[in-house]
């Protein structure tokens, strides 16, 4: 396997945000076709971390694995990661209406030019549009009569294949998809190091399909058994990532005497002038829209939406909660290249404190005829002036 296709000494921004993706993806089980980015949402997470108040704050912190005094640092280094990455990009904005004043020092700490005015929806989606390339061009959420902030990530991931794909026609014989044809994508390279199992409690088949640049696509097959979750198998590509997944070259794994089951690979002899890698799988191009407020739990933000207080005041001196959070989603594997992008947005909205009706007694005491009066300096109790009402006022 080539040195640089896994690396086991994660940062542990970095590692939070896979575990974020993993836990994820298991919450969501077996719901067919979907692309998510944890790492979408988790810089979010993050920066609201820091200047949340309790319980808010310990479930935020919770939620993205990191003590909530270094989570906003945290989150602006993985975002300035990836903007300095060569195949991918990211933004982070924030959006603030005119009657809502945010604390300065909390918008200084944000990179310059993140905070701009909530002008409308016209604005947010052309942010959207700008900061994918035009994959996405709607804005995950849209402005409400009751918004006044708004705060969202964009990031994208482009790459051209090191070697590119042909055209083929998929023609499965066997499991689910047998009786299926159509477009298929097929090549041959003489990287068989990048084929290997994944020693998951079901072993995982992973293929690394490297880009031209610093982006590669790991592809991960699990066993044919129905009882395979799309979770469990991304989980082992996960933890192949930090090494607490072993990693055995799927050459040696297949042809062991007693070997481990290796899904979907199989070794034959054939007259070449040397050893080959053949790749086949369908091209794929899949869009998600998340309402992340359907996993309130997942994501840190049970206490944060509760409307009855507010949970932010290292953002505004205003009580504020989280009123929504989605995400939009799309990726794209074609014969020349892959390309994806996520924008992940959390709305937030004024708190009103709800006071419940309880049993009191009602005293009345009437003033219906002359009386006098006193102000009062409290702090000091001196009464600053006296007075009496003879006559009431006509």
């Amino acid at each position: 396997m080539h040195p640089d296709s896994v690396r086991h000494a994660l940062a542990t921004h970095v590692a939070a945000a896979n575990d974020l993706t993993g836990r994820w993806c298991d919450r969501l089980g077996s719901s067919g076709d979907f692309v998510l980015s944890g790492c979408g949402v988790w810089p979010l997470l993050a920066i609201l971390a820091e200047v949340a108040n309790e319980p808010a704050r310990a479930e935020l912190s919770a939620a993205t694995g990191i003590a909530a005094d270094t989570a906003r640092s945290a989150g602006l280094a993985l975002l300035a990661e990836l903007a300095d990455a060569e195949s991918a990009s990211a933004a982070l904005g924030v959006w603030v209406r005119e009657d809502l004043t945010v604390r300065e020092e909390w918008s200084r700490t944000l990179p310059e030019g993140t905070v701009e005015p909530l002008t409308g929806q016209a604005a947010l989606d052309a942010w959207a549009d700008r900061h994918t390339g035009g994959l996405i061009d709607r804005f995950p959420l849209d402005v409400e009569p009751e918004t006044v902030l708004m705060l969202a990530t964009a990031l994208v991931a482009k790459t051209a294949w090191d070697t590119p794909f042909n055209d083929s026609v998929l023609e499965p014989d066997s499991g689910p998809w047998a009786g299926h044809r159509g477009p298929g994508l097929a090549r041959y390279s003489g990287a068989l190091s990048d084929a290997d199992v994944l020693a998951a409690d079901a072993p995982v088949t992973r293929v690394v399909v490297r880009g031209t640049a610093d982006l590669d696509v790991h592809l991960l097959l699990g066993p044919d058994s129905p009882t395979t979750s799309p979770a469990e198998v991304i989980a082992a590509g996960l933890g192949a990532l930090d090494g607490s997944i072993a990693a055995r070259a799927a050459l040696d794994t297949a042809s062991a005497p007693d070997p481990v089951a290796a899904p979907g690979v199989t070794v034959r002899e054939a007259r070449a002038t040397a050893d080959a890698l053949r790749i086949e799988l369908p091209p794929f191009e899949i869009r998600s829209e998340h309402d992340l407020m359907s996993h309130p739990d997942l994501f840190g933000l049970s206490t944060a939406s509760d409307p009855t207080s507010g949970h932010f005041p290292g953002m505004s001196d205003e009580p504020l909660h989280v009123d929504r959070a989605a995400q939009h989603a799309r990726a794209r594997f074609t014969r020349g290249g892959f390309e994806a992008a996520a924008v992940t947005a959390v709305s937030m909205v004024r708190s009103v404190a709800f006071i419940r009706p309880h049993a009191t007694t009602e005293l009345a005491v009437t003033f219906d005829r002359p009386f006098g009066f006193l102000a009062v300096h409290r702090p000091t109790g001196l009464a600053v002036v006296a007075g009496w009402v003879a006559q009431p006022a006509v």
